[in-house]
């Protein structure tokens, strides 16, 4: 019966191209494993938005792809993936089991911080179900919504569910902004071709300024104080951000955490350059790994703007405008991406079965 129930839950992610919204799906989902009941969704108001939402998203995904391919031959981008080297492109697959891992035991470090206990096999495959679900919402983190509801199940506090989930996310960004500098001197060919390079880079080194020093040292008493506000408004968000303060401040009392959280981080991004690399080499491209030590971190920061399904047609896009710098085709852009996708399809079809049979 449970696994009908799931059966069901990935039927309608599937339709959520056309208007559902899978983070109410999924909320569904969980209840109605609880009662052993699917809940009926109500065609209103909120439902037509997000069918408005997902047409766009799709509709943009097919411009730029059509944008992409309008000028190229279909045989030379098969050719292109035909020409590759299958042993390269098994060995750059498995490279997504050395990031989970790494991605599952910084998780886990996290979550014990909090005194939250948890098993590193239980990490892995939610971060599985997260890529399968990451498929069918809008750029390419909305799993995250996943995990923070496998850290609330762990832990049974909905605050540290999100915070842990926010804090793994940011150090995630931050050890890609790290990259991004340090090899915007090792990648002068690239980083003198974007223009507003440097304004960028310090808008967004100010952010994550601020976004560590309110993990660090979160402004509990501030936040109390505005709770007791008159205007409703103000004190609601007031109170909802002081429960994630109270949750971020134990992470201030375990700096020593955090700093191992990036340096895994910071492994882990170090892992996926590299898997970007095989695939070029694979494909016989003639690009250095420094350079793709800032193309790659810049890719990511673009495909998790939500205005694409799962960063179709963005993602070719992207990767032509860069690659392009080394003489790269249209054709053999395409072709890099559509590997490199087809990989995540996999990984996604993976996450779907272990969702499907996951107590």
């Amino acid at each position: 019966m449970i696994y009908f129930h799931k059966i069901s839950i990935i039927s309608i992610s599937l339709f959520s191209f056309i208007g559902v919204d899978v983070g109410y799906i999924i909320s569904s989902k969980e209840h109605s494993l609880e009662s052993k009941k699917i809940k009926k969704i109500e065609v209103n108001n909120k439902t037509k938005k997000y069918f408005v939402k997902k047409i766009f998203l799709i509709s943009f995904s097919m411009f730029l792809l059509f944008m992409m391919l309008k000028d190229v031959q279909f045989n030379q981008i098969a050719a292109s993936i035909k020409s590759a080297n299958i042993k390269l492109l098994v060995i750059a697959f498995t490279l997504h089991a050395v990031g989970l891992t790494i991605s599952a035991v910084r998780w886990k470090m996290l979550l014990k911080s909090l005194k939250v206990k948890s098993n590193i096999f239980y990490l892995i495959k939610s971060y599985l179900v997260a890529i399968f679900f990451n498929h069918f919402i809008p750029s390419t983190i909305g799993g995250d919504s996943i995990r923070a509801y496998d850290s609330y199940k762990l832990g049974k506090d909905k605050s540290k569910g999100l915070v842990v989930i926010i804090t793994d996310r940011f150090l995630g960004l931050l050890s890609l902004l790290v990259f991004v500098i340090v090899s915007t001197f090792l990648s002068v060919e690239v980083s003198s071709k974007i223009p507003n390079l440097a304004l960028w880079i310090t808008f967004f080194s100010l952010t994550a300024f601020f976004v560590l020093l309110f993990i660090l040292k979160p402004p509990v008493n501030f936040l109390r104080k505005i709770t007791n506000s008159k205007n409703k408004i103000i004190s609601k968000i007031a109170a909802g951000l002081l429960k994630i303060a109270n949750a971020f401040s134990h992470f201030g009392d375990n700096k020593k955490i955090l700093i191992k959280a990036l340096a895994l981080s910071l492994l882990l991004q170090a892992n996926v350059v590299f898997y970007y690399y095989l695939i070029s080499v694979a494909l016989g491209f003639n690009i250095h790994f420094f350079n793709f030590s800032l193309i790659i971190p810049l890719t990511i920061f673009t495909l998790m703007i939500p205005i694409t399904v799962n960063g179709i047609g963005l993602r070719e896009n992207v990767l032509f405008f860069f690659f392009s710098f080394f003489g790269i085709v249209k054709t053999q852009a395409i072709a890099f991406a559509w590997i490199e996708f087809s990989m995540l399809l996999l990984l996604g079809i993976i996450g779907g079965l272990v969702y499907l049979f996951r107590k």
